[in-house]
């Protein structure tokens, strides 16, 4: 599998992490709890940045290679930018919101779930779309040549949250997911 592809995956798993973080903060505020905001807001942080400046080029850089090799295919995809941009704006809702939240306290409980329900199943549903339709069809239609010419464009960035030097704005997030994942592996299956 090209490098890039191996990395798209990766970070793939590492949103799926994150997403699931929310979740369980967006489940304690169900339940009347107090959710940890910081988790929150690392989850939104990390959303407004990495991906758009570092995930979502790399994976323009390989639809507009599908594009010219099998335009069907990347027409089956639709338009991956525009839904970039409709991630980008729905974390920016949600990021306003919860400013909303810790600034003036009175959001209504329905307004925060809808909008955070709706930023889960968009995140979600559009990580499945690219991992079951785009990345297959990408490495089915591009050549060797292809993904070479792409590697050749990228920039080495490490992930701020799962990379080897972790930045300390994302402290209580990552150590929010290496608990939930420790929990997960010593439960019973």
């Amino acid at each position: 599998m090209p490098k890039v592809m191996q990395t798209l995956h990766r970070e793939h798993t590492s949103m799926a992490k994150l997403l699931n973080a929310f979740e369980r903060q967006l489940v304690a505020f169900d339940q009347g709890d107090m959710p940890d905001y910081d988790v929150v807001s690392g989850v939104i942080d990390y959303c407004l940045t990495y991906p758009d400046l570092y995930h979502h080029p790399k994976e323009d850089l390989v639809f507009a290679k599908l594009q010219v090799r099998d335009p069907d295919a990347a027409e089956a995809v639709g338009d991956l930018r525009a839904e970039h941009e409709a991630l980008g704006k729905a974390t920016r809702r949600l990021g306003d919101m919860v400013d909303r939240v810790l600034n003036e306290g009175e959001v209504p409980r329905d307004e925060v779930q809808q909008t955070a329900g709706t930023f889960l199943s968009f995140y979600r549903r559009h990580i499945a779309m690219e991992e079951e339709q785009f990345f297959p069809a990408a490495k089915k239609a591009l050549t060797q040549a292809d993904w070479e010419e792409i590697e050749g464009q990228l920039s080495e960035r490490h992930d701020p949250i799962f990379g080897r030097e972790p930045e300390d704005r994302f402290a209580a997030l990552r150590q929010d997911i290496l608990e939930w994942e420790a929990e997960d592996e010593a439960s019973p299956s």
